[in-house]
């Protein structure tokens, strides 16, 4: 594909994804019972991109956990506001969310929109104390793109070798768990890079960021304990179904869970939809496998 014809692609992804995502969250509350929130912060110096919220459960008292996520959208599509529904349910569960926005494709290529996560992480590091965030009690979330994020970050904090390729600094927080749902993982596998993926994974990435992308080389058994979500018909639900096996290999802590069934299908990233009850059972299966490892 030519550069204009993956910005066509891109623009056409937008358009469908927003309208699939608007349709499942009408007539959701922004504002709900018991969460308190603050609405674009700053975290950077992109005025329209680097900008968060944070979603506080009003009732707790003291330090918070905390939860920082990554969105997915084919890491050119996505917002905070999309995914500030699924944020307030989890501080209505007991937990601080961190909703962050990221640059996006084509704007920008890789690994710039990891930069970002970078940046929003030591934001929390930061502002721990003005938004009683648990520093001591950190988890991550990602889904697709942004599972794939997650999966690269938590390597990142955990080898130092293969945090020396971005040359990032471990936030000094204790990351205790992680979820990765309909996670994107095995980059380099033939095929995976495609279509309106180019868009930020570009030719140049492959040529000089390859080793970068190799994310799954550096995995050890250190990993944090892991929650993997799928679905009956995620489109790359064999993605989780291999990382499981991947993380059963490497003797790293962690469930995989497949959500539907023939009569009862779920598909990509089905548990955003806070409509849904299935959704609400597979995040209250990730928050008692986060709350396990809360200290």
């Amino acid at each position: 594909m030519t550069d204009e014809e993956i910005k066509k692609a891109i623009l056409e992804f937008r358009e469908g994804a927003k309208k699939n995502d608007d349709q499942r969250d009408a007539g959701l509350p922004t504002e709900v019972e018991g969460v308190k929130r603050f609405n674009d912060i700053p975290y950077g110096d992109d005025p329209k991109w680097n900008l968060l919220d944070v979603y506080l459960p009003e009732e707790v008292s003291g330090p918070i956990p905390t939860i920082i996520n990554i969105h997915g959208g084919g890491w050119c599509y996505g917002t905070k506001e999309t995914y500030q529904f699924y944020g307030l349910n989890w501080a209505q569960r007991g937990f601080a969310f961190v909703n962050a926005n990221y640059r996006l494709a084509p704007d920008v290529t890789f690994p710039s929109e990891l930069d970002d996560v970078n940046r929003y992480m030591h934001w929390v590091e930061d502002h721990a104390e003005e938004y009683h965030f648990d520093t001591n009690n950190v988890f991550i979330v990602g889904d697709s793109a942004g599972g794939q994020m997650a999966e690269q970050y938590v390597t990142i904090l955990k080898n130092p070798e293969y945090r020396a390729l971005f040359g990032y600094k471990v936030p000094d927080m204790t990351f205790r768990a992680v979820a990765l749902n309909s996670s994107a993982n095995f980059m380099l596998d033939p095929g995976t890079i495609k279509n309106v993926i180019n868009g930020y994974f570009t030719q140049d990435t492959l040529e000089n960021h390859r080793e970068m992308l190799d994310t799954e080389k550096y995995i050890q058994s250190n990993f944090l304990p892991t929650y993997i979500c799928t679905a009956t018909e995620d489109f790359i639900r064999n993605n989780s179904i291999k990382f499981d096996g991947f993380l059963t290999a490497k003797n790293v802590s962690h469930v995989c869970k497949m959500y539907g069934d023939e009569k009862n299908p779920r598909g990509h990233v089905f548990l955003i939809n806070q409509k849904d009850d299935l959704a609400r059972l597979a995040n209250d299966d990730e928050m008692n496998f986060f709350k396990k490892y809360i200290k």
